[in-house]
């Protein structure tokens, strides 16, 4: 159990066995503000005199505080979102270096400050040696105290955007990545190893689902940039107002919560490829920015004037005609023109059938080896269900088939009762029933009412399958989900 102190009271420190949040209420310099915006810091001292002083001054200086009077509340009271830890080492229930060890196992990104006395300076040391970042003295000096922990603060912050960056530059790429035994899908694997070695700009084209960002990472993976690293960016699903700090990065206090210079994924992939996914959905506002980008291959990051040479191969993909977005206005032409280099057309799985038994199989493999299981097999009857289907959401939609066939099918073998396939699209298509009191007019709706019923009409068509919806609609998933909120159509969290 927590409890909120109010900063007004700073003695009331008082635990009783309870961890104590303290939130500040003080004013803080605009500079030790961008540190301690949004820091908890948590301190751990079974000394009342002591814990006071730490909180004092802590709490001026506008941390948001997580008090502990022994080491079992500092074990109980330690949460993702805590930076920084300032440990006692002799403590009841649970040691300094307890504590430590128990942090460093479950929260690694969080930093450590041991506090000690005079006559603990040794195994302030061997703390050191297990992993805290710093020590502090007591009595301690408080600008010594600050200094120290702004400084665990950024370490953590930078752990935490390292963490983020290995994630995003993560690429593996699966065995049998791209399945083909049609004449359609050998053409395509033959163009790609063509393709690979040229280091060109490459745009790929086709509908959702049909593994186009596999095929990028096919292309990274037989290129010259093989070792470098794979960054890729969905311009689909980035907030339209966060996407040019993810792309191109920002510097220091551009903007509120730009506590330090942060690069973009473009200039992480440096030595490596550029991977971005639905470029159709990037903003027109930005576009021209992409296009100094691809033309030099410099950029500057927000709020800095300086110009940072990368080395980089871009690869796109879109869903959508970028030729017809141009002619509409909707798509820079010279940046259409600059992508449009070398051009892959991922085929729609309909087109490519005699890989459906193939495909099936590797997805059966590897929804079992993900539950630890053996791989079901598709009977001959199921497969040739599978292969008449006219798969509208494609390999993506193969995929959820399969999955929730293995989740109801008994035996080793999955029959054609266990295929939940729909024809969508039929139904979509299909004129919808009108009865003697209905009526079809728009008149006298707003444009705001006909949107939201096209997209209710859609969504029970399809099921309720938003991507398909999107689709029918002629837009984005993204897209959808923002009429949808707009709309009130989505559930409250």
């Amino acid at each position: 159990m927590t409890e909120v102190i109010s900063a007004a009271d700073p003695d009331a420190v008082d635990t009783g066995g309870r961890v104590p949040v303290v939130t500040s209420g003080g004013i803080a310099s605009s500079e030790s503000q961008k540190v301690t915006d949004g820091a908890k810091v948590l301190i751990a001292d079974d000394e009342p005199l002591a814990r006071r002083s730490l909180q004092r001054c802590l709490q001026k200086a506008g941390y948001e505080l997580i008090l502990a009077s022994d080491g079992r509340q500092a074990i109980e009271g330690m949460r993702d979102d805590v930076l920084v830890a300032l440990l006692d080492l002799n403590m009841p229930l649970a040691s300094g270096m307890e504590c430590l060890e128990f942090y460093r196992e479950h929260f690694p990104l969080t930093q450590t400050v041991i506090v000690s006395g005079q006559g603990e300076i040794k195994d302030a040391v061997a703390a050191l040696k297990a992993g805290a970042c710093d020590y502090v003295t007591k009595p301690f000096d408080a600008d010594e105290l600050l200094a120290c922990v702004a400084q665990a603060v950024r370490s953590a912050r930078l752990a935490r955007e390292h963490r983020g960056l290995k994630q995003i530059v993560a690429h593996p790429l699966p065995a049998n990545a791209y399945l083909a035994k049609s004449d359609v899908g050998r053409k395509l694997l033959s163009q790609i190893s063509r393709i690979a070695p040229l280091d060109s700009t490459v745009l790929i084209t086709g509908e959702s689902g049909t593994g186009k960002s596999t095929m990028a990472r096919m292309i990274h993976h037989q290129g010259p940039r093989a070792s470098g690293p794979f960054v890729t960016v969905n311009c689909a699903s980035l907030p339209r107002d966060l996407i040019e700090a993810e792309l191109f990065g920002h510097a220091k206090g551009a903007f509120t919560g730009a506590v330090n210079d942060r690069p973009g994924r473009a200039e992480i992939a440096d030595g490596g490829t550029l991977f971005l996914d639905e470029i159709g959905d990037l903003p027109l506002e930005l576009q021209p920015k992409l296009l100094t980008y691809l033309q030099d291959r410099t950029l500057q990051r927000i709020g800095s004037n300086e110009e940072r040479k990368v080395d980089v191969r871009v690869i796109t993909a879109t869903h959508q005609d970028l030729a017809a977005m141009c002619q509409e206005g909707r798509f820079r032409q010279d940046l259409f023109y600059r992508l449009n280099v070398l051009t892959l057309h991922a085929a729609a799985l309909r087109e490519r059938a005699t890989d459906i038994r193939g495909l099936a199989q590797e997805i059966l493999q590897r929804i079992a080896r993900r539950r630890g299981g053996q791989p079901l097999q598709c009977s001959d009857d199921a497969v040739a269900m599978l292969c008449s289907h006219d798969w509208p959401g494609n390999i993506r939609e193969l995929e959820n088939v399969l999955e929730r066939a293995t989740a109801f099918a008994e035996g080793p073998f999955i029959r054609p009762e266990h295929l939940a396939i729909h024809d969508v699209k039929s139904v979509a298509s299909a004129p919808a029933k009108t009865g003697p009191t209905q009526t079809t007019s728009l008149a006298g709706k707003t444009l705001a009412e006909i949107e939201m019923q096209a997209i209710k009409d859609t969504l029970t068509a399809c099921g309720g399958n938003k991507a398909l919806s999107a689709r029918q609609l002629g837009i984005s998933e993204k897209s959808i989900y923002n009429k949808m909120r707009r709309h009130g159509m989505m559930p409250r969290k």
